[in-house]
C-alpha cells in the first residue's frame, strides 16, 4: 500500500515530471541552521526534506532537528538513514533503503530486517529505495562497503 508521503511524491512527479529533494545532514549543523536551510529549500520549491548522513549521529539530536524543521516547514521530512540508529518517530516517512552494490549483506538486507520492527512501532511510512554508490571515495561507499560503479 502506498502511503501519504509516497503518494504526494508520485503525484508531484506526475504533475511536474520530476521532484527535487533537499538532504540535510544534522550532524553538520545546528538546529537553527537546519531549520533555516529547510525553510529556504521549501521556498525554492523542494518537494521534501531528507534528513540523514553517512556517519553516526545521536538519536536525540536527530529527533530535535526533525522537530525543529517540522515547526518551520510544511513539506514532508523523510529519514535518509545511515543505519538502524538513525530512525526517529518524528519524521513523516523513511526511505527503506537497500545499498545494492554493497559487498556486505548487512547493507543490502540486514539493516532493513533490524530496523523494520522499530519502523512499525513508530508508525513510520516506509518508502522503498534501491541505492547505488557511483564513483569512489565518498564516506557512504566506505561505510557501506560499496563496490562503486566507475
Amino acid at each position: 500500500m502506498i502511503g501519504r508521503v509516497e503518494k504526494y511524491l508520485l503525484n508531484k512527479i506526475k504533475k511536474d515530471g520530476a521532484v527535487h529533494l533537499t538532504l540535510i545532514d544534522p550532524e553538520k549543523m545546528s538546529l537553527k541552521s537546519a531549520s533555516r536551510i529547510a525553510r529556504e529549500a521549501e521556498s525554492s520549491k523542494t518537494a521534501a526534506i531528507m534528513i540523514g548522513g553517512s556517519t553516526f549521529i545521536s538519536t536525540s539530536h536527530l529527533d530535535n532537528t526533525i522537530k525543529a524543521m517540522k515547526k518551520t516547514v510544511g513539506i514532508p521530512v523523510i529519514l535518509f538513514p545511515n543505519n538502524v540508529t538513525a530512525i526517529s518517530k518524528h519524521a513523516d516517512a523513511i526511505w527503506f533503503m537497500s545499498l545494492l552494490n554493497s559487498l556486505d549483506p548487512y547493507f543490502i538486507v540486514g539493516a532493513q530486517v533490524l530496523g523494520a520492527p522499530l519502523i512499525k512501532k513508530f508508525g513510520l511510512e516506509a518508502i522503498p529505495l534501491g541505492y547505488i554508490v557511483v564513483g569512489q571515495g565518498a564516506t557512504v561507499g566506505i561505510i557501506g562497503r560499496a563496490s562503486p560503479i566507475p
